[in-house]
């Protein structure tokens, strides 16, 4: 692995937490894989093998119902890591994972790191600080989809996108943008039309915060809900 690669990976608050040593043994039986846009990754219902790390493109991870129609759950940009609570206790995928663009993705033994977890306890610690940081995220995602309207869900999805001149341009297509916002492609489309209302200039995949104030109020933002927390630890009182 090249200097710039191991940059990225160490800057994943997983990695970032361990030793050297610990860095090089998880290292040392994994290996990088370039995926072209579209490809399945793994299948709900499988075991895993690996604990993988996203460093360049996107992956969706979603979930099928018995008719086959998907639901997105989560995207994940780079660097972020996924499915570690699979990969770690050997169970099932709840998810499947697809990329939506061309990807770089690390690939690390799923068993060598079950094994380095059993044995070693601040490699334990490091690990269920992640899995927490992963659950909070699930819970804040429950919270947007039952407590808001469509609509609300996607001004605070803009809101956080929305740079100091509020020019935004989507780097998702809208059906995934949909379901990832827990509405159909037509309720997206409705809620584009009410945010028009409320502060915001929709063209094509451009959009324009021109009204925060108006477009805060509508959607109340929730720092307990749109705020990444960022790197969770072990607090050892």
């Amino acid at each position: 692995m090249n200097s710039e690669d191991l940059a990225l990976v160490h800057s994943l608050p997983f990695f970032s937490n361990l030793t050297e040593a610990q860095a090089a043994d998880l290292l040392s039986r994994s290996y990088m894989q370039r995926f072209p846009r579209g490809t399945l990754l793994f299948d709900e219902g499988q075991r895993a093998d690996f604990l993988m790390v996203l460093l360049e493109g996107a992956v969706e991870l979603f979930a099928r119902n018995h008719d086959r129609h998907e639901a997105v759950v989560e995207i994940l940009f780079p660097v972020d890591s996924f499915i570690l609570a699979a990969a770690l206790t050997g169970a099932p995928y709840l998810m499947s994972a697809r990329t939506l663009q061309p990807s770089r993705i690390l690939m690390l033994d799923a068993r060598m790191l079950r094994r380095a977890v059993a044995i070693d306890p601040g490699l334990a610690a490091i690990v269920m600080a992640e899995l927490a940081g992963h659950f909070r995220r699930m819970v804040r995602q429950v919270k947007d989809l039952k407590l808001r309207t469509g609509a609300q869900r996607l001004g605070c999805y803009v809101l956080g996108l929305a740079g100091e001149d509020g020019e935004i341009t989507l780097s998702l297509d809208k059906r995934t943008l949909a379901s990832r916002l827990g509405m159909t492609a037509e309720n997206l489309s409705r809620a584009f039309s009410t945010l028009r209302d409320h502060g915001l200039v929709v063209q094509g995949s451009r959009l324009l915060v021109s009204d925060r104030e108006m477009l805060t109020a509508f959607s109340h933002p929730d720092p307990l809900i749109d705020v990444d927390e960022g790197a969770l630890s072990i607090e050892i009182e």
